[in-house]
């Protein structure tokens, strides 16, 4: 349970420092940022998570001790920032962000089939991907 609360705890301060980050150049460091707390405290390489399909990088982070599916929703909804970053800076949606919001929606519909509570912010979540990718 401690290592539960420890990471939602890091993945709740990961999200509220990229969705914090402004100017140019923070999607990068955003990125970088998430790149190290996924090493850190994960022990996961993330370029090596995103390369992966979706549903072996689903199934990587359910094998995690710690990850449950409200630590598996911080997930998606920290690609979910990370890839936001880049729209709030003017920019198209690169692939990259694409990658991202893919990976998102992909854990987002993961959690809306195997969880049994339903989440009327992460059906929101899910229809707004949609619409941009």
């Amino acid at each position: 349970m401690k290592q539960i609360n420890q990471l939602t705890q890091v993945l709740i301060k990961i999200i509220a420092a990229v969705a914090g980050l402004k100017g140019k150049g923070s999607s990068q460091e955003a990125m970088e940022m998430t790149s190290q707390a996924f090493s850190e405290y994960l022990d996961l390489d993330i370029d090596a998570l995103l390369k992966m399909d979706t549903e072996e990088m689903i199934h990587t982070l359910k094998c995690l001790d710690a990850m449950n599916h409200e630590n598996l929703e911080s997930v998606a909804d920290l690609f979910y920032t990370l890839a936001i970053a880049e729209v709030r800076e003017g920019s198209d949606i690169d692939e990259q962000s694409k990658l991202l919001l893919k990976r998102s929606l992909s854990i987002y519909k993961h959690i809306e089939a195997e969880g049994n509570i339903y989440s009327i912010d992460r059906n929101h979540r899910i229809v707004e991907i949609e619409k941009l990718i």
